[in-house]
């Protein structure tokens, strides 16, 4: 693709370009170590540029092992802040750090090209060249959340986390809290009955609102008892305990079938996410929560942007590394995703193009181009689309900041 911003942006110039990049490298690092709770934020940050140039990379390599001419390759758009050449290649860095693009001539059939060129553009390469250019970068996302699974998996265990009956947190003036129950007692029996698993604490519970229930619980090893009374909170029943989450270790063996099947997870996530957003009631839920009108979506339901999860990063994960990961990973697949989606200009724009190109030239005997005069409207279309609710989700992110 080309730089949306235009290719006739003014450079910037490099002295100021270099220093004014070194100073923002320092201000990330120095940031982190004098408040390390940023650290969270610097390295969100860092997954998500890497995120982006390696998808681009996707497209890079592919073009050229397929013999195309790749002509830029930088991160960011409009004006020039830093680049170099290496061979046919300028790689760089641009002002607007809102993503990134991978340069490869003749795209479309309204692409000029010097003519000593034409043989190493997109639109001369077989279909199937031109469907692995396209998809390079959203198969690079799907390695790298696969890879990001795969570590999870074997560094830290079983993801998502399950309950056990171990207490990881009791709310300050509960029932529990009274009772005397704290965090690390392990709940064997309530009101007589055998906990076999976390689950089956809530069911118990509310059969006993506002009478007295027995607990029956594992501390350091010994067995103990004491009362607690539940009530109502919020609509439902509790003593006010919060299970401690354990992840079973895996295996490297068992890891690597585990991690597609967990990117696999993600993604079904993702697009059921997607899905509920863009229902009748889910986009009438966001047009409440743009109008700041009751019955909106929650924070942890409405769609945010990079800068959102930038900036509640600290608090979505908690620190943990592995839920920093986690979070990348379904960054990569969504993104894979999104990409994915066969309306141009997105990779799956493209592909569709070159599929339908590739049949209807097999069928009629004779290559058949789409005339991308007719296909600018519906790309316009799409691009308003997606840059109306981009731009809607990140007034939302701006506003709870």
């Amino acid at each position: 693709m080309k730089d949306p911003l235009g290719d006739d942006a003014p450079p910037v110039e490099t002295r100021k370009a270099v220093v004014g990049i070194s100073v923002m490298v320092l201000a990330l690092v120095v940031l982190a170590l004098v408040r390390p709770s940023t650290a969270v934020t610097v390295v969100i940050i860092v997954g998500i540029v890497f995120t982006i140039m390696l998808h681009e990379f996707g497209h890079y390599y592919a073009a050229k092992k397929s013999g195309m001419k790749v002509t830029e390759f930088f991160l960011g758009f409009g004006p020039r802040i830093w680049s170099f050449r290496r061979g046919e290649t300028e790689f760089g860095i641009k002002a607007i750090p809102a993503g990134g693009y991978c340069r490869i001539i003749g795209m479309t059939n309204l692409e000029e090209v010097d003519p000593e060129d034409e043989p190493r553009t997109y639109r001369q390469a077989t279909t199937g060249r031109r469907l692995i250019t396209v998809m390079g970068g959203i198969i690079v996302n799907l390695i790298i959340a696969v890879v990001l699974v795969f570590g999870i998996l074997v560094f830290h265990g079983d993801v998502p986390p399950t309950p056990s009956r171990t207490i990881g947190a009791v709310q300050a003036g509960s029932p529990a809290a009274k009772a005397g129950l704290r965090a690390g007692d392990e709940i064997v029996a309530v009101d007589g009955q055998r906990l076999g698993d976390w689950e089956k604490l809530g069911p118990i519970v509310q059969r006993h609102n506002g009478t007295p229930v027995q607990v029956d619980f594992r501390r350091d090893g010994k067995l103990q008892s004491v009362q607690a009374t539940p009530r109502m909170d919020q609509g439902v029943v509790r003593i006010g305990v919060i299970s401690q989450l354990q992840s079973p270790p895996v295996s490297l063996a068992a890891a690597v079938p585990k991690s597609f099947t967990g990117t696999g997870k993600i993604f079904s996530e993702t697009v059921g996410g997607l899905g509920k957003v863009f229902s009748v009631s889910g986009l009438d839920k966001y047009g409440k929560t743009l109008t700041n009108s009751k019955g909106g979506l929650s924070e942890a339901e409405r769609p945010r942007t990079l800068l959102g999860i930038v900036a509640d990063g600290n608090q979505i994960t908690g620190g943990q590394w592995w839920i920093i990961a986690y979070l990348l990973a379904t960054i990569n697949v969504f993104l894979a995703f999104l990409n994915a989606l066969p309306i141009p200009p997105l990779d799956g724009g493209h592909a569709a193009v070159a599929i339908y190109e590739g049949v209807v030239s097999r069928v009629r005997g004779r290559r058949v181009r789409v005339d991308y005069q007719k296909v600018l409207p519906i790309a316009a279309i799409a691009v308003t689309v997606i840059l109306v609710f981009g731009l809607s989700a990140l007034y939302l992110d701006l506003r709870s900041l």
